[in-house]
């Protein structure tokens, strides 16, 4: 489909030169004489960029401005509007970009000047179409993934959807590892009214050391510290206006957590090496896997910050204790790796599904993800049999807890297996044993072929034939 403008100016002239140069690069064009019939033309037929004259006959094109952004944000399209204009001035073009236009151009009009213009704008507003569209989609996926049908799930759900309408209430989510506990977040953010379409920024509090950890979230000055060669923007600043989302909260340092909260008292902070306080309005979301009134009581996390962030308490439920939504989890997972392995639809059986629902889940959702990949990749049929499903070592040889039923077992031969009920156990395997055997198991299935073992693995070439040259395989 073409890129559509809509040209509205007074001026006949330039309305016949704009409209050939454009419809010369492809684009649908449109032309309005006045500042009605310009808005009625955008009603009936929203274009991908308005060229807008700031003086019309009939009205201020500032005031027809103001109009487009604000019916277009109500409607959720994605127009973009050019000011276009001969009496241009400094003043006249700052106020243009606060009111929402996208650029701001002055009269006479350089042809190729406005082309350039206008194609940046008609890709800017198909961008902003795709990034609203991957966004819905990822919202339903969202939905889809974290809801399930269980009532304890549907109760954490609710809870959600309310604590979503304040904006800025702080939120800490706990839940063991691997629960959801980011896609819950973002599911909060994509609710929550004003900062949904702002930016969501995610920190895993563990993953660096604090010295770093504080540049990263509160930016840093040039020359700061050595290498220091540039000033930093940090989370705070990326995330303003909309939500910054902090995982594994519990371990963040004593020097940190004061200047956090610093943050959530005061709504200011420096970067590092900073003189000047900076404002944000920031919505926070914290999440652990740990209990942070324990971690109060033992004195590594401290007091006022708790509360600070225990604000709004969810808590996610582990998978064992939502065991309604592991078959409906197995599947939707089952259909994404079919896909990406260029297989047909693969479906569980009755067996299968009985395995999935009796396990425990250590790893919870993540856990089970990891399972359906493997089973994917191990499935000969459109079926996934039982032999498909590996699971930890801990329930190899011995009846899955919780389940009277079919057993599961490891679908590769490990050294040092399960004995019988009664005898004396013997050493786990090593996780070179576990990999030794997994390549062994993958060589199988692609016969031999090492190229495809390495995509499937998700490492190069030369790194697998080094595995198989070290295992003897």
């Amino acid at each position: 489909m073409k890129p559509s403008v809509l040209v509205v100016d007074d001026e006949k002239t330039f309305r016949i030169v704009a409209e050939e140069a454009l419809s010369a690069e492809g684009i649908r064009v449109t032309v309005a004489a006045s500042a009605r019939a310009g808005l009625e033309e955008w009603q009936r037929e929203p274009p991908d960029v308005v060229i807008l004259d700031r003086n019309l006959p009939d009205g201020d094109g500032m005031q027809v401005l103001e109009t487009l952004v604000r019916e277009g944000r109500e409607r959720n399209l994605d127009t973009l509007v050019v000011m276009a204009t001969a009496y241009a001035d400094v003043s006249s073009a700052v106020a243009a970009l606060k009111a929402g236009a996208f650029d701001y151009l002055a009269k006479p009009l350089q042809l190729p000047e406005l082309v350039v213009t206008v194609k940046k704008a008609i890709e800017n507003s198909r961008l902003r179409a795709q990034v609203r569209q991957l966004s819905g989609r990822a919202q339903a996926a969202v939905g889809k993934l974290v809801a399930g049908t269980s009532p304890a799930m549907q109760q954490v759900l609710d809870m959600v959807d309310r604590v979503a309408l304040a904006q800025d209430t702080t939120v800490l989510i706990q839940g063991e590892s691997g629960t959801g506990k980011e896609l819950i977040a973002e599911r909060i953010h994509q609710r929550t009214p004003g900062r949904g379409e702002q930016a969501f920024v995610a920190l895993n509090c563990a993953s660096m050391p604090e010295a770093l950890l504080e540049s990263e979230l509160f930016g840093h000055e040039r020359g700061a510290f050595t290498d220091a060669k540039t000033q930093k923007h940090g989370l705070f600043e990326e995330a303003d206006g909309g939500t910054l989302f902090l995982d594994e909260v519990a371990e963040l340092q004593p020097g940190i957590q004061a200047k956090l909260l610093r943050v959530l008292q005061e709504t200011t902070f420096r970067r590092v090496g900073g003189t000047r306080d900076l404002n944000v309005s920031v919505r926070l979301i914290a999440a652990t896997n740990k209990d942070l009134a324990a971690e109060v009581k033992r004195g590594s996390f401290r007091l006022d910050l708790y509360h600070r962030l225990d604000v709004f308490h969810l808590r996610l439920p582990a998978l064992r204790e939502r065991r309604e939504d592991i078959v409906t989890f197995a599947r939707h997972f089952l259909a994404v790796f079919a896909q990406r392995l260029g297989k047909p639809a693969l479906k569980l059986t009755p067996e299968t599904e009985n395995i999935l629902r009796a396990y425990d889940y250590p790893g919870n959702i993540r856990e089970l993800r990891n399972i359906i990949e493997r089973a994917a990749i191990l499935a000969n049929r459109d079926v996934v049999e039982p032999s498909c499903i590996i699971l930890s070592a801990e329930v190899r040889g011995g009846e899955v807890r919780g389940d009277p039923g079919p057993r599961a077992f490891f679908s590769i031969d490990l050294p040092g297996g399960g004995g019988l009920p009664g005898q004396a156990q013997p050493q786990p395997p090593s996780l070179a044993d576990v990999e030794r055997a997994y390549i062994a198991r993958l060589l199988e299935f692609t016969d031999g072929n090492r190229t495809q073992v390495a995509r499937i693995l998700g490492v190069s070439y030369p790194t697998v034939a080094k595995k198989i040259a070290d295992y003897g395989l």
